[in-house]
């Protein structure tokens, strides 16, 4: 499902995070991957534009021709290749013109943890990459995928929706590449009603109908990805779902949270 991998670099520790599963990746599913480097050399007034560029480019250059050789000493058909300009359109354009079907990228750079994704590079990736973005944590323990006996390692948010069913495929595609086990969520929202006394025993009965629901929709789609031969599991939580998933996803252990930038509301 991946033969290209684009992995966006502005030569800072924090993006280069981003390279380990990138690697992984490309050696299990025997994919190329693609450096990209994208230039945007600051001029003091006066200075001389045209030079400032070729310097940094050519530092660059360097700095990418050193990790390629890195590897492809693991066998990996590397390339790399320079852009000038706006870090995230320079992006967005590379992936069209190198064919790039996956973006493997830290969702913080050069500029640290003092900038959130929300605002950042990474996140006008996402908004608008016409492929799939996978963000990697700037901190903690490096991300590791493959068969794991006590936790399932793919946790993937549905809300019922065909949108955010779109996650599947790469849900299964990943864990069939790693032999990961896969954990679908379904997250119930509760009812303002539970707030009022009189109506309480009403919101409890709907939210008992909801979570029926959301659980008899989770076996069927739970059932047919174990007719392909998946590994996966279930399970409804009470909550608002970014907390369910960003919080309370986070203590059932998955390395990687797969889910469409897009659900039931469109």
């Amino acid at each position: 499902m991946y033969d290209t991998l684009l992995v966006p670099l502005d030569g800072s520790t924090f993006s280069e995070r981003a390279l380990p599963l990138a690697v992984t990746l490309a050696q299990r599913m025997q994919a190329r991957i693609i450096l990209l480097h994208v230039i945007s050399a600051p001029v003091f007034p006066g200075g001389d534009t045209v030079e400032a560029e070729r310097q940094t480019g050519e530092e660059a250059q360097v700095y990418l021709a050193h990790l390629a050789s890195t590897i492809a000493a693991e066998g990996l058909h590397t390339e790399t290749t320079l852009a000038y300009g706006q870090a995230a359109e320079s992006i967005l354009l590379e992936i069209k013109s190198a064919g790039a079907d996956l973006v493997v990228m830290c969702s913080h750079g050069r500029s640290g943890l003092g900038r959130w994704i929300f605002g950042s590079v990474a996140e006008q990736v996402l908004a608008h990459s016409p492929v799939p973005v996978l963000l990697v944590r700037p901190t903690g323990e490096p991300v590791a995928l493959g068969p794991e006996s006590a936790q399932p390692a793919l946790l993937v948010p549905l809300d019922g929706s065909p949108l955010a069913e779109t996650a599947l495929p790469h849900a299964a595609t990943l864990a069939r590449a790693f032999g990961s086990t896969i954990l679908l969520l379904r997250t119930v929202e509760p009812s303002m009603l539970a707030y009022h006394y009189s109506l309480r025993d009403l919101a409890q009965e709907s939210l008992r109908n909801e979570q029926d629901e959301a659980k008899a929709y989770l076996d069927a789609v739970a059932e047919h990805l174990r007719g392909d031969g998946l590994l996966v599991q279930t399970l409804v939580l009470i909550g608002w779902p970014s907390d369910v998933i960003s919080y309370r996803g986070a203590t059932l252990g998955p390395r990687l949270v797969i889910m469409a930038t897009h659900g039931r509301s469109g």
